[in-house]
């Protein structure tokens, strides 16, 4: 008698188990379909979360700018020597970060298409914002009187005016496919 509850309770245990395993196959699929997702989403909102420490905050239309942004804004326009350094924002991390987001398995088409183009408008602009970088890191203004500063000066503005509308564009598109909370 002993053994057959002891059999029979472990046949319950196992058909409890095999229940189980059943039940949990369809959940597991869309648990890992959702984690899939997540991994590129995660990292596209990595990505845009280290960028937004580079972009000049936007104001809607007709309302006065942050005095952050503004003070960035006077700066941007004739300051040249003390031109922004941020060309870290765009290095090796940066690129790292941008080909594993590219590469995680999942979808967000308009997250990659945005990641893709600040990718080739870094590729294409960075340099010339680096020139006016490095020309005043090199202190060779005090031996040309800042003419090769003041000659740079405009590729570099259009180049980081360049980045930022890529970055905004990026940081929007990721924004626009994240999950609501």
């Amino acid at each position: 008698m002993r053994a057959a509850v002891r059999a029979a309770g472990l046949l319950s245990v196992v058909l409890g188990l095999l229940a189980c395993v059943q039940d949990a196959s369809p959940r597991t699929d869309a648990t890992t379909a959702r984690a899939t997702q997540d991994a590129k989403t995660l990292a596209h909102a990595d990505l845009a979360h280290r960028l937004r420490r580079f972009l000049i905050a936007r104001g809607a239309p007709g309302t006065p700018r942050g005095q952050i942004a503004a003070d960035d804004e006077r700066f941007r326009l004739g300051a040249f020597w003390r031109a922004r350094t941020d060309t870290h924002h765009f290095g090796d991390d940066f690129q790292h970060r941008a080909d594993t987001a590219l590469a995680a398995p999942g979808a967000a088409p308009q997250a990659d298409a945005a990641l893709r183009q600040l990718q080739a408008t870094v590729d294409a602009r960075l340099p010339a914002w680096q020139a006016l970088v490095d020309y005043n890191a090199a202190g060779t203004m005090r031996d040309d009187g800042g003419d090769e500063g003041r000659r740079l000066l405009p590729w570099a503005i259009a180049a980081l005016d360049a980045i930022e509308v890529a970055t905004w564009d990026y940081v929007d598109a990721v924004e626009a496919a994240a999950p609501p909370q």
